[in-house]
């Protein structure tokens, strides 16, 4: 080997055992990982070599272990992804300024030429103004002058002919100096359109693809127009068409005052309107935080009126300041107190501008009032969505998810909106749906709107109007279930099974009026849909006990015998098994008790017309005990028969013969069915049919 080779290699030796030192003070945690820089994943890895020879070009390999070769690729792959990403998302949002400016600048480039064209006409006629007078009237003069001389030497020279400018001349000098200067505002706004559209044509030359070199090209041209304030320039152009529309109305003015007075008092208010127009949505971007007229001159009276409130705002904490400390409590005297009166409402009134802090863009301004006004934000925004598309689709797929994710507070207003645009009609406040046309289908979909919002009542807690919104819901309600229940039966079910164990005893009470008379004109529906599981009888059972808890007079005594009356109806349902009666039996039993502690009481004695729902109830025991056998104990049907005692007492004057007949017959089929040893089985389709015309009879 020779010395060369020698030396080389131990060179190279000596290299791998300082690599090897370096790696062996690597904590654990980090050896294996590759040595990433804080440059970007796309940076280039070249490096320059750093001890002597041929320089030339060197890669540095990461130092990894083969356990988290993988895991370290997926990670530059997810970095550089998300480079592309914003490469790709600032390329989007460059292109859409860049294309609004070019749009802006070709509109003010049209303007520009029209408006200097027709200013160009009128200053043709208006410089004739400023010529001299020609010389015959001067010639004229001076004949005169020397004829009177020559006639009457006493006469003494005047000197030569006065030459001072009247009043015409002073207009023509301001009319010249208005027009000739808006002209030259004009043909400057089109001159620096015609600059700033190069540039902007400079701006993205190249700028074509999303490759990490471009996307670095991209960004030094966006910091280049910052710093040389181009948008600036851009906003500066309207500035001096206005402003050249401006000097174009005053001269136009002054020029008519010449000519005749009504026809300069008549452009004298249309200009005057039009520069209020002007000056008015100049200023009131500034003072209304959700004016939409933002143009350039707005702006820059928004910057200036900024900068001034600051020192503005200092005066007004140090007064504030000093009148909270006169506003100090505690103190005696009436003039003291009075001083300390006012003080505090001083306070109030200077605390808002004293304590809001300056904005200098009207982007921050936004953000600000969006934060504190997101929810009602969402409300208009799904119902303007809504009022644009109008299909049913939409409003099932889009709409009603929308509305759940919404606050409370603000899905139930946006309900509100929504079904006042979408009704036939309005009256007295509630929308109402034409029953004439098919649309059964978009009635389906906006009563499960309406159910989704009558949940979403129960959530509002913030709104100091929660009950009157779930009571106006529900009356919403009521004339779409007429077409819309078998579509929504389900539905219907989870919520107002629910809403019946509300907190609050008008919205429970109106809750379960609906469930009711749904259910009860409906017990063929409520059959087809058992299976589903979404008749809750035990939030029933806890209403029924609530009402037989607080019932001391009529409306609530008539839902407690309901409640019991719906119990019982279900439990008789035609499809319903053993096994389903096994599961329910808990429920009715204890809607049993009830009622039969309520027959117990004299508390129905009171009530006469207690005897309808009564005698209804009793119509339907009789199929209950027909499709279970000793469904009922021998002391409820004891009671039901102490009942029909007291009945029959009350009745004098014959009002309630149809009544006690109903209930005699039913209290004689129940003990027949008792004594014959009816044993469990499903009644019959003719067996419910009676007990069904039985009931509906009572009912009238």
């Amino acid at each position: 080997m020779s010395a060369f080779s020698r030396q080389r290699s131990s060179r190279a030796h000596g290299r791998e055992r300082q690599a090897s030192g370096h790696s062996s003070r690597i904590p654990d945690g980090v050896r294996g990982e590759s040595y990433r820089s804080r440059e970007p994943v796309y940076r280039s890895l070249n490096r320059k070599p750093t001890y002597g020879g041929p320089a030339i070009e060197i890669r540095e390999l990461p130092i990894r272990s083969p356990a988290t070769t993988v895991a370290t690729s997926s990670t530059e792959a997810a970095f550089a992804e998300a480079w592309t990403h914003c490469a790709m998302a600032m390329k989007d949002h460059e292109e859409a300024r860049i294309q609004a400016w070019k749009e802006e600048i070709d509109t003010e480039l049209v303007f520009a030429a029209l408006f200097s064209a027709i200013l160009t006409a009128f200053d043709v006629e208006a410089y004739k103004m400023l010529q001299p007078q020609g010389s015959n009237n001067t010639i004229s003069i001076t004949v005169l002058t020397d004829s009177t001389r020559q006639s009457n030497p006493n006469v003494i020279a005047t000197g030569s002919p006065s030459t001072s400018s009247g009043p015409s001349t002073r207009y023509a000098v301001a009319i010249n100096a208005l027009w000739f200067s808006g002209l030259i505002c004009s043909l400057a706004a089109a001159s620096v359109s015609i600059l700033v559209r190069q540039w902007l044509n400079q701006y993205t030359a190249g700028l074509t693809s999303i490759s990490p070199e471009i996307a670095r090209v991209r960004q030094f041209r966006r910091d280049s127009l910052k710093k040389w304030r181009v948008s600036e320039i851009m906003m500066l152009l309207p500035i001096l068409l206005l402003g050249a529309v401006v000097l174009f109305l005053v001269g136009l003015v002054l020029f008519l005052k010449q000519l005749n007075d009504a026809i300069t008092n008549i452009a004298s208010v249309l200009v005057a309107i039009l520069l209020f127009f002007v000056f008015a949505t100049t200023v009131l971007p500034t003072f209304k935080d959700d004016c939409s007229y933002q143009s350039p001159q707005a702006w820059g009276f928004f910057v200036i009126f900024q900068a001034l409130k600051r020192p503005l705002r200092s005066i007004f904490r140090t007064i504030s300041a000093s009148a909270n400390r006169l506003a100090a409590s505690g103190v005696d005297g009436y003039f003291i107190r009075a001083r300390s009166r006012y003080a505090k409402r001083l306070v109030q009134r200077l605390a808002p501008f004293a304590n809001k802090p300056n904005t200098y863009s009207w982007v921050a301004r936004e953000r600000i009032l969006v934060e504190a006004s997101g929810a009602v934000l969402d409300q208009h925004l799904i119902v303007e969505a809504d009022t644009t598309f109008l299909e049913d689709t939409f409003l099932q797929d889009v709409v009603r998810p929308c509305l759940n994710d919404m606050a409370p507070d603000a899905a139930v207003h946006a309900f509100y909106d929504i079904m006042a645009h979408r009704a036939d009609r309005i009256e007295n406040g509630l929308p109402y749906f034409d029953t004439r046309n098919d649309r059964t289908e978009s009635v389906a979909v906006l009563t499960d709107l309406t159910l989704d919002t009558l949940q979403r009542t129960r959530a509002a807690a913030a709104d100091s109007n929660v009950h009157d919104h779930a009571i106006r819901t529900m009356r919403v309600l009521e004339p779409l279930l007429v077409r819309a229940l078998p579509l929504t039966y389900d539905h219907f079910c989870r919520v107002f099974f629910a809403m019946v164990g509300d907190p609050e005893e008008k919205v429970r009470q109106y809750a379960f009026s609906i469930l009711y008379q749904q259910l009860w004109r409906n017990l063929a529906l409520a059959d087809q849909n058992w299976s589903g599981g979404c008749h809750d009888l035990a939030a029933l059972v806890q209403f029924i006990g609530s009402a037989h808890q607080d019932g001391t007079h009529g409306p609530k005594l008539k839902h407690f015998l309901d409640a019991c009356d719906l119990v019982i109806c279900l439990a008789t349902l035609p499809s319903l098994s053993l096994a389903d009666y096994a599961d329910l039996h808990a429920d009715l039993q204890r809607t049993l008790a009830h009622l039969r502690a309520f027959f117990e009481t004299p508390l129905w004695r009171n009530e006469p017309a207690l005897l309808y729902p009564i005698a209804r109830i009793a119509a339907h025991l009789v199929a209950l005990e027909r499709k279970y056998a000793r469904a009922l104990e021998d002391e409820f049907v004891e009671v039901l028969a102490d009942v029909i005692e007291q009945a029959r007492r009350m009745n004098h004057d014959g009002n309630w013969e149809d009544k006690l007949k109903i209930l005699e017959k039913s209290l004689n089929e129940l003990r027949a069915l008792r004594q014959g040893g009816h044993s469990p089985s499903v009644a019959s389709p003719e067996e419910m049919i009676e007990g069904r015309t039985l009931a509906l009879a009572v009912s009238m």
